[in-house]
């Protein structure tokens, strides 16, 4: 899967939780930060991680390559889950 593919997953699910709680959210940005831009609360991120791991199969944050605290943006999210599916293909 290709890096526009798990940035266009990473969108969807945002939106479908956003969507959930309804929640208006801005225009969707590499650099808009999960908490303070679009208005995610723990329990969001939470959902979030989870419905990512099922949509793209992988869990970036198992292996402890990267940790949960480091991710504050879109685009923090989209390289964590792209690096984790580059590393499954070698």
């Amino acid at each position: 899967m290709d890096s526009a593919e798990v940035k266009r997953q990473v969108e969807r699910v945002i939106r479908e939780i956003a969507e959930h709680n309804h929640m208006e959210l801005p225009e969707l940005k590499d650099q808009s930060e999960l908490v303070d831009d679009l208005g995610f609360a723990s329990l969001n991120v939470a959902a979030l991680i989870a419905n990512l791991e099922d949509a793209l199969g992988v869990d970036p944050f198992q292996a402890e390559d990267v940790m949960i605290t480091d991710i504050r943006t879109i685009g923090d999210l989209c390289a964590a889950y792209g690096d984790c599916l580059a590393k499954q293909v070698r």
